[in-house]
């Protein structure tokens, strides 16, 4: 990527930008009321942009010295681009302030996610069965359990 991101904190102003981007990549996605949730209850919620346009996002929850990736984003315009890559790395950045341990879930159909994951220092820890609902061809799925260690950032 030519171009640097620029990441800022998310604002409410986001919210139907970032929403938009959601909806455009999941089949199952958060809803504008997810993210007004994160904000209010503190979550460190972020966007990348390029040239001033929104192209990603990322919740992260934090309790005690664990955080959690909620939710992250890639505008499909900027799949494949670095941009899921450079958001991870942002994210656990701020994470790592004051936390050692970062956790998420991936749908285990979601290969190019889990290989993301994998790419940016998590491993699989473990399954959830049939956590994600069930899509238009599918029946429930499986969630992969990641695990990132934040003490050496």
């Amino acid at each position: 990527m030519n171009t640097p991101l620029v990441f800022r904190s998310m604002t409410l102003q986001d919210i139907p930008a970032v929403s938009r981007i959601e909806a455009a990549a999941s089949q199952h996605p958060w809803k504008e009321k997810h993210y007004i949730d994160s904000l209010e209850s503190g979550h460190i919620c972020q966007v990348a942009e390029l040239n001033g346009e929104i192209v990603g996002q990322g919740v992260v929850m934090t309790v005690a010295d664990e955080a959690s990736l909620l939710i992250l984003t890639v505008a499909k315009e900027h799949h494949g681009k670095g941009v899921g890559y450079e958001i991870v790395e942002h994210l656990s950045d701020l994470a790592s302030d004051s936390c050692d341990t970062f956790f998420l879930e991936v749908r285990e159909s979601n290969n190019a996610a889990f290989n993301l994951y994998l790419k940016t220092g998590f491993s699989e820890v473990g399954r959830r069965a049939n956590y994600y609902p069930a899509t238009q061809h599918s029946t429930s799925e499986d969630a992969i359990i990641m695990i990132r260690d934040l003490s050496f950032n």
